[in-house]
């Protein structure tokens, strides 16, 4: 099966943040006072890790296919924060290395590949 690198990009807006804390209930309000955020060292809010990884993981349902359901794993690791207003670039290559960045800057790395059949 051949794969090829694949990446999209994604606009992130606190309205997204926002929506996506109420869904999960998490109400940690580093992602929504941007006062508070500032006082622990962040420029902004920033966004929730796992509703970032969710982007990569659908991007590896784009990448896997069907086979990402029943056999696809995601490892990540968090390195740096997303903001809002920042637009970033979820990409995993011919060897399931995962990079999520906005701009020059990267945010996560992982891995999302296919487990072997068995």
């Amino acid at each position: 099966m051949q794969m090829n690198t694949i990446k999209k990009d994604y606009h992130l807006t606190q309205e997204m943040i926002d929506r996506y804390g109420e869904i999960n209930g998490d109400n940690d309000i580093i992602h929504y006072d941007v006062e508070y955020a500032r006082d622990r060292g962040f420029k902004a809010p920033i966004a929730h890790g796992l509703m970032v990884q969710g982007y990569a993981s659908a991007l590896g349902a784009e990448k896997y296919g069907a086979e990402w359901f029943t056999r696809g794993e995601i490892e990540v690791k968090f390195v740096g924060p997303l903001y809002p207003d920042e637009t970033i670039t979820v990409e995993i290559d011919d060897e399931g290395r995962l990079n999520v960045a906005a701009g020059e800057r990267t945010c996560i790395v992982g891995t999302a590949r296919l487990r072997d059949a068995g």
